[in-house]
């Protein structure tokens, strides 16, 4: 949220639908995404061809997808067709050909496209996560996208897990933490995702700073930040929408 990340004072992505719940001992789910810009002047025409695309071939369930866009960030402008969260088993069955599924996005979506960009797959952590159910009902995500420094990822998994609780506690936002299946040097290792419904409410939320010392004791705050400053090389935000 805004606020949170003022606090982390560091200079410097995803989505979905409810699919599956977080659990303890959760299967990991897969996540897969699709960057696309529209010409310009076609961005309605484009939105409304994608949604009954995904209506009719990406309903709820294992084949389930979503449409994001990026309203604020260094990709404003662009869109985020979102698979999953999904069972990995599901990749191996999702629709292609069969029912004229190629061919409804050849005809319908790919004329309205400018340029599509890059293809991310991610793990959907289950355990580390909370609130699909709130963010099914959300209208806008912040998400973050973060390099962790090499040999840290044990610190990251220790402090969202101390976060997870706290906003569960709260049950009013959803957090949702994703790992990257593909490495690079410009693709982030880990992404972090909160839900919000209006900008005035997202640029008043203070963060959790105030549940976090409660559940873990005054001054826990800025031993989570020191913390942070020092496992992560740098991270990304961005604010997206989600069209329905």
């Amino acid at each position: 949220m805004k606020n949170f990340m003022i606090l982390f004072v560091i200079a410097g992505v995803f989505a979905m639908n409810t699919y599956a719940q977080s659990g303890s001992g959760s299967t990991p789910l897969a996540v897969e995404t699709l960057l696309m810009i529209p010409k310009k002047g076609m961005e309605e025409k484009f939105e409304a061809a994608v949604l009954a695309h995904n209506k009719k071939f990406h309903p709820e369930g294992p084949y389930v997808a979503g449409l994001r866009k990026i309203e604020y960030g260094e990709r404003s402008g662009w869109y985020v067709w979102v698979f999953g969260p999904t069972t990995y088993g599901s990749l191996d069955t999702r629709p292609t050909k069969e029912n004229g599924h190629a061919l409804d996005w050849t005809t319908n979506i790919d004329p309205l496209v400018e340029q599509y960009g890059a293809a991310g797959y991610w793990n959907y952590n289950t355990d580390l996560s909370y609130g699909l159910d709130i963010f099914k009902k959300s209208k806008h995500l912040e998400t973050w996208g973060i390099d962790l420094k090499p040999k840290q990822y044990y610190r990251f998994k220790a402090l969202v897990e101390k976060l997870r609780k706290v906003y569960e506690s709260e049950g009013k936002t959803a957090f949702l933490v994703l790992e990257n299946n593909l490495h690079g040097k410009d693709i982030p290792d880990v992404a972090l995702v909160w839900s919000f419904d209006t900008y005035a409410a997202w640029q008043k939320d203070p963060g959790p700073k105030a549940a976090y010392e409660k559940m873990y004791g005054d001054g826990s705050w800025q031993t989570l930040l020191d913390e942070w400053m020092d496992m992560i090389n740098d991270y990304s935000s961005e604010i997206r929408s989600i069209i329905r």
